[in-house]
């Protein structure tokens, strides 16, 4: 596994449920819940962010950052992510 799971509840029930009734803590409104990172280059992490009352996923790579509002869309750009930094590592 080449990335550590952060909050493993959370990263849990977002592959089976809504996750739209966990709690974010003030701190984590304003940056987001980080759920994920990868082990080769930490500046590569999904988050779970609210943005208006919506709670979504965010991949953060570097200076990028881009949303999902599904879990297998953020899911499926983090491993892409992921693979990418595999890659380069080798």
């Amino acid at each position: 596994m080449n990335y550590k799971i952060i909050n493993k509840q959370v990263f849990e029930q977002a592959q089976v449920r809504s996750v739209s009734d966990v709690p974010l803590t003030e701190e984590e409104l304003e940056n987001g819940m980080k759920l994920a990172v990868s082990k080769l280059d930490a500046t590569l992490t999904l988050y779970l962010v609210d943005i208006n009352g919506q709670r979504k996923f965010d991949v953060r790579w570097d200076d990028s950052s881009e949303v999902f509002s599904g879990w297998y869309s953020a899911w499926d750009n983090f491993s892409w992510c992921l693979d990418i930094v595999g890659k380069q590592n080798n």
